[in-house]
């Protein structure tokens, strides 16, 4: 596909070939080198966003959720199999250690499992829980529950809801919804996006917040994270294709603009290697790789779908090439940032360690998937 603006051809065989390397270090990915130095922050460490469990592809959380998500998402371009030949077998281990606590993050290994025959009695029970079970904030919002100290207990984040939870559990409600023809299914997820567009999208930037807070009625720290971004950006035009026979014109349209409005304020902020910071409007934290993949096969699949013009896969498109130059040889996504909690202050975004993790592979799958489309 030609893409007017933009100049540099991408390297179709470049591309392929890391495609390759970064799915098998992902099924191989090794815990960080520095562990033994981050298991000494001590109560500072999930604050830096150390959560032993992230790392590799041996837990069941979002991280490998993600995992999972990628190499589902590699399988539709390769269509030989890896993606049910790694994720029956790493089900069957799960169920044997034994699931976590249900809440939005251990949602996330469902979103591709789903699809699996031998996932569909977990999947169903997964989502009564999700419509009946979940705690709720007010507004009947699906609050940000995550995995606690230990994989079996919960942190509430009462009346919270992030911007994490549309790729995390929202798009695997409406999946359900679509896949067994369920219209509460599908309404209540129609429901929890447009909460979540309500109280964190901000009218003045396009962006979106990390969180809100329902009791205190604010946004945290006001933050504009990179790759809470990118969830939506990614997630949405996924929403958009699956909902569009069960949503009116008008709510389509409506959530249409809202993508293109985010996709033009993101735009407006990438930096110029390409990449986008892990505060969009701060140019003196990081550039972050997961996060800037996720936006970039956001808008690169919007525009193939006429979700978004075509001019924006030009940028995008920047970002893949800057996202192929932090692969290194063995296949690992470097500039990824750990699990990140909502910042008390916009200064603890800088802060989030820097590790291989599941999700920047996996991201980077999807990412390098859809440039092969422009290819």
């Amino acid at each position: 596909m030609t893409v007017q603006g933009y100049e540099q051809q991408l390297d179709k065989p470049e591309i392929i070939s890391k495609l390759s390397k970064v799915s098998d270090k992902l099924l191989n990915l090794d815990r960080p080198g520095n562990e033994a130095e981050l298991q000494n922050l001590g109560e500072d460490a999930g604050r830096r966003g150390y959560f032993a469990r992230d790392f590799g592809m041996e837990e069941w959380d979002w991280p490998q959720g993600v995992g999972l998500y990628g190499l589902q998402k590699l399988d539709r371009h390769f269509a030989d199999g890896r993606y049910s030949a790694y994720a029956n077998p790493w089900m069957t281990r799960q169920l044997d250690k034994g699931l976590p606590s249900r809440n939005i993050n251990t949602t996330a290994p469902l979103l591709s499992l789903m699809e699996l025959a031998e996932a569909e009695e977990l999947s169903l029970e997964w989502v009564e829980w999700l419509i009946n079970g979940l705690p709720r904030t007010k507004e009947l919002g699906y609050q940000h529950v995550t995995t606690g100290a230990d994989k079996s207990e919960v942190t509430l984040n009462e009346n919270e809801i992030w911007i994490d939870t549309l790729f995390m559990a929202i798009l695997f409600t409406a999946k359900m919804g679509v896949k067994y023809d369920k219209p509460e299914w599908r309404e209540t997820s129609l429901h929890q996006l447009l909460l979540h567009i309500k109280y964190l999208y901000d009218k003045k930037t396009g962006l979106f917040y990390h969180g809100w807070h329902f009791t205190g009625r604010h946004n945290f720290s006001e933050a504009f994270w990179c790759r809470g971004n990118g969830w939506f950006s990614l997630g949405l035009p996924e929403y958009l294709e699956l909902m569009r026979p069960y949503v009116d014109e008008g709510v389509f349209t409506y959530l249409q603009q809202v993508l293109q409005a985010q996709a033009e304020a993101l735009l407006a902020c990438q930096s110029a290697d390409g990449l986008w910071h892990t505060l969009l409007d701060d140019p003196g934290s990081y550039t972050e790789t997961s996060g800037s993949a996720a936006i970039a096969a956001g808008i690169l699949h919007g525009v193939r779908r006429g979700l978004l013009p075509a001019e924006y896969a030009a940028p995008a498109l920047k970002a893949i090439q800057a996202v192929l130059d932090r692969i290194d040889d063995e296949g690992t996504v470097l500039g990824v940032s750990g699990g990140t909690p909502i910042g008390k202050a916009k200064e603890d975004y800088k802060g989030i360690i820097i590790a291989p993790m599941a999700y920047g592979q996996a991201m980077t799958l999807v990412a390098l998937g859809e440039a092969l489309h422009y290819c």
